[in-house]
């Protein structure tokens, strides 16, 4: 596993409480997920869908003032999906609609934003703000699928080439569970492999590479290895 050299500088609040020894596969894949920035990046992708969709279509509704785009739910796309609550997008990057402002922050506020299709319901509630030309996330969202809410408090800093992307300083949080503290590289060039640690009451480690997740408990016999 990798090792972060260096001082620590911490970007979460969330203390390092869960036993991950105690929890279901599903919760901790849920974990890894959440760490790796599966909702963040899963909340900036859904927006932007919706926000500037290939196809015209009235939900959600749209209201843009200056560089900051407004979307309201509480409606149905031509697609068939639901949305409610809202988000308010300041500088995006690829609306048609703004003229964004390069070299300026992006900044994600969404609130009780939820989409639902087909019975499965994922939503999003906090803010995610995109600097240094979009090598760093700095995250405190909660998003809930699966019937599982994990709170996400990622500083997610990728270095100037965009090749290494590490989360020192960050945690997520298995909200009526417990939390993490998570560190950890993500190699870009080699096809998304990452190495990164999650430390509660006591540690898991994981390794993703060519879209598998393997890990393992500290101290206990558990482990999920890739074939």
């Amino acid at each position: 596993m990798v090792v972060l050299a260096g001082c620590s500088t911490s970007h979460t609040d969330i203390a390092a409480t869960m036993r991950f020894s105690d929890r279901s596969d599903a919760e901790i894949a849920r974990m890894i997920g959440a760490a790796g920035g599966n909702d963040m990046f899963g909340a900036e992708a859904r927006v932007n869908s919706v926000a500037d969709p290939i196809t015209p279509d009235p939900c959600p509704a749209i209201a843009i003032s200056g560089n900051t785009g407004t979307l309201t739910g509480g409606c149905t796309t031509h697609d068939g999906i639901e949305i409610q609550g809202s988000a308010i997008v300041t500088n995006p990057i690829g609306w048609t609609q703004i003229d964004p402002q390069y070299g300026a922050d992006t900044v994600y506020e969404l609130h009780q934003l939820a989409f639902a299709q087909s019975g499965y319901t994922q939503s999003f509630d906090g803010s995610f703000r995109i600097t240094d030309s979009f090598s760093t996330y700095d995250a405190n969202l909660t998003a809930t699928q699966l019937g599982m809410s994990v709170r996400s408090q990622l500083y997610y800093h990728c270095d100037a080439g965009n090749s290494t992307c590490n989360l020192e300083g960050s945690g997520v949080e298995l909200i009526g569970i417990g939390g993490a503290q998570v560190s950890g590289t993500f190699y870009v060039n080699n096809s998304g492999t990452a190495d990164f640690t999650l430390v509660g009451a006591d540690t898991l480690t994981a390794h993703v590479a060519q879209g598998c997740v393997s890990w393992q408990i500290s101290g206990s016999g558990r482990a999920k290895t890739c074939p």
